[in-house]
């Protein structure tokens, strides 16, 4: 499916961000830097406040797919000593391109990053269609099952969370804990495989969707052009 950074200006918008419990949206100059990793924005941000001072800053990424919905996707964008926002990690869609990130303030701004925030994704549907309220449910049941990993990972006695290279590294001291860990991976990696799979499974028919309302709005798009086309000649 086609993502896009989602305009400020989109009239579905006011939606989305009363899902976030955000009232206001604004516009951040997106600007990777080299060494930042795609999908790690809490650390790419901590890790520049370190060297550079300033503050990171909470909210949401504000993301469109056309002519399905448009979601909020957790975010952190750096506050540089100036004052001024800039979003410094690569974006989750378009990689390593400069832009503008769509961003609505989180009211909470104290998440601890010992253990990353989980957040899930909110949307504000475009378009009512089964196979979307589906996929919003898959999706929402996906994150109610790492949710549920994560919080049974830190009841662990000795667990501790750090970030590593590629992903998240999971610690523990003792050969007891070890043995809960790993009955976790059991309980839950399979459970969140399955409902992975099945929101999955449910993208080609949102794709041809999104493909049929694109075609709608583009036919649209050409009937208002004719019909300002006859106005004008009429007004001639």
């Amino acid at each position: 499916m086609l993502h896009r950074d989602a305009g400020l200006d989109h009239p579905a918008l006011a939606a989305l961000l009363a899902r976030l419990g955000t009232a206001e949206a604004i516009a951040v100059p997106r600007y990777p830097l080299p060494g930042s990793r795609r999908g790690r924005c809490y650390w790419n941000v901590r890790d520049q406040v370190r060297l550079q001072g300033g503050a990171c800053v909470f909210g949401w990424m504000l993301v469109e797919i056309p002519g399905i919905a448009l979601f909020g996707w957790h975010h952190a964008v750096w506050r540089a000593p100036s004052g001024q926002l800039t979003d410094i990690s690569p974006h989750p869609v378009s990689g390593w391109g400069v832009g503008v990130t769509g961003f609505a303030i989180d009211p909470v701004q104290d998440h601890a990053l010992d253990w990353p925030p989980n957040m899930p994704q909110l949307f504000a549907p475009l378009l009512r269609a089964d196979p979307l309220e589906r996929f919003i449910a898959s999706e929402a049941e996906v994150h109610a099952l790492r949710q549920r990993y994560r919080d049974a990972e830190r009841q662990i006695p000795s667990a501790t969370c750090f970030d590593g290279e590629q992903d998240l590294i999971i610690h523990v001291d003792t050969v007891a804990d070890v043995a809960r860990l790993k009955k976790l991976e059991r309980r839950y990696l399979p459970r969140i495989r399955a409902a992975e799979a099945r929101r999955d499974a449910l993208i080609p028919t949102l794709t041809r969707l999104q493909h049929e309302a694109l075609e709608r709005l583009a036919h649209a798009e050409v009937a208002a052009d004719l019909a300002s086309d006859v106005l004008r000649a009429v007004g001639g």
